[in-house]
């Protein structure tokens, strides 16, 4: 008669068990949820301040090499997105010969040491078009010391009249 018991009361316990797991469950949804509609209030927000701001994010992986361009560096490099996003290399030939020493430079010191920098330096476009710009990189460091990457933004420095991409 016991062990009826002790059966009664773990399936009670298990059942207790799962409908709180359950619960947890539909609770952690919901707040999934709640940060999916955050996140997409700041991307749209972010899109919406490069487009008025002139200005556009880019990342760049440490240990890839690998640069990732939000949809306004895009636009300032007339690069059609079907190309992906660009090894470092690549990025770094987007610039002016006569600005691609300082470019690499800043980008070597920040990968290597972790040394934040802001440069002007002019990008010349997909189409031909030279784009005056700031660009300004900020170091993602890791616990160790170790540089995971680097976030940054281009500022467009151009006039609406020098402006022709789009």
């Amino acid at each position: 008669m016991v062990s009826s018991y002790v059966s009664y009361i773990l399936a009670f316990v298990l059942f207790v068990a799962t409908l709180y797991l359950l619960l947890r469950l539909q609770t952690t949804r919901a707040d999934l949820q709640a940060v999916r509609i955050e996140l997409d209030r700041c991307q749209l927000t972010l899109e919406l301040s490069e487009d008025v701001g002139r200005f556009g994010s880019w990342h760049v992986d440490a240990k890839s090499n690998l640069v990732e361009w939000s949809d306004y560096v895009f636009d300032m490099h007339e690069r059609r997105r079907s190309l992906g996003q660009p090894p470092l290399e690549n990025a770094i030939q987007y610039y002016h010969p006569d600005d691609r020493p300082t470019v690499r430079d800043a980008v070597s010191l920040a990968l290597d040491e972790g040394m934040d920098f802001e440069y002007r330096a002019r990008i010349l476009t997909e189409n031909g078009n030279e784009l005056p710009v700031l660009s300004r990189g900020t170091c993602q460091i890791y616990g160790d010391g170790a540089v995971l990457g680097i976030f940054g933004c281009f500022v467009d420095l151009s006039t609406p009249e020098e402006r022709r991409f789009g």
